[in-house]
């Protein structure tokens, strides 16, 4: 974010410095945070406050530490001179947002779990999980769109997009304190949800037409043999 911006190198390494630094002692908290709620019910209420309060309690503290260190310590350490610091928190913001909501998933499916007893289970283990986990959280609002559709509820279904682009550009537009990233986003964020849709309903259709093939590829030396 800060090379698009055209900043130069040492104010983009002494930002990812500061980064690092604060982070090391957030993190842990943060997850910790996460896997209070895995059990929370009801589960969309959970999720919501999770990807809430997260990123208002390590941004908080993120906006400081940036501010302290532009402020006071420019000379020092070299300070963003293209807004680059403000690019960046707002898409922090947005990854802070997303990676709460798929941590949360993923607890939920006991995975990513510290000090939880006999639940707790290797960091191997947990790394085999990842993929399929991504797969089904990324692949979670396309079918429940799709969902949507075929009980012909198309109210909900473009209730619930409008209101991803909503929520997406909202947190751009707030965070960057620019009206114009909001509305940009919130079309980039539909756009894009809506085209990720269609792609999950095609996969759908052919993994569906490939298995049919297969069974019938299978029964057909059944039968010949009878």
């Amino acid at each position: 974010v800060y090379q698009a911006a055209k900043e130069n190198i040492r104010a983009a390494i002494t930002a990812a410095a500061v980064e690092l630094g604060f982070r090391f002692f957030t993190s842990g908290i943060s997850g910790s945070l996460v896997q209070s709620f895995r059990r929370a019910t009801p589960a969309w209420l959970a999720t919501l406050i999770v990807t809430i309060s997260l990123p208002i309690f390590s941004h908080s503290i993120e906006y400081v530490t940036h501010y302290v260190q532009e402020t006071y310590f420019a000379g020092v350490l070299p300070a963003s001179a293209n807004n680059g610091r403000q690019w960046a928190f707002a898409f922090s913001v947005l990854f802070s947002a997303l990676s709460a909501m798929f941590n949360l998933f993923a607890m939920r499916h006991g995975v990513l779990l510290v000090g939880a007893g006999k639940e707790t289970k290797s960091l191997w283990s947990d790394f085999k999980k990842i993929p399929a986990l991504i797969l089904e959280f990324v692949t979670y609002l396309p079918l429940l769109i799709i969902r949507f559709v075929g009980e012909a509820k198309f109210a909900h279904a473009a209730g619930l997009i409008v209101a991803f682009a909503l929520v997406i550009g909202s947190l751009l537009g707030i965070f960057r304190g620019k009206w114009s990233w909001a509305w940009t986003t919130s079309i980039g964020a539909f756009v894009t949800l809506l085209v990720w849709t269609v792609i999950v309903a095609i996969g759908m259709r052919v993994l569906k037409i490939s298995t049919k093939q297969n069974v019938a590829d299978t029964a057909e030396p059944s039968n010949a043999g009878e």
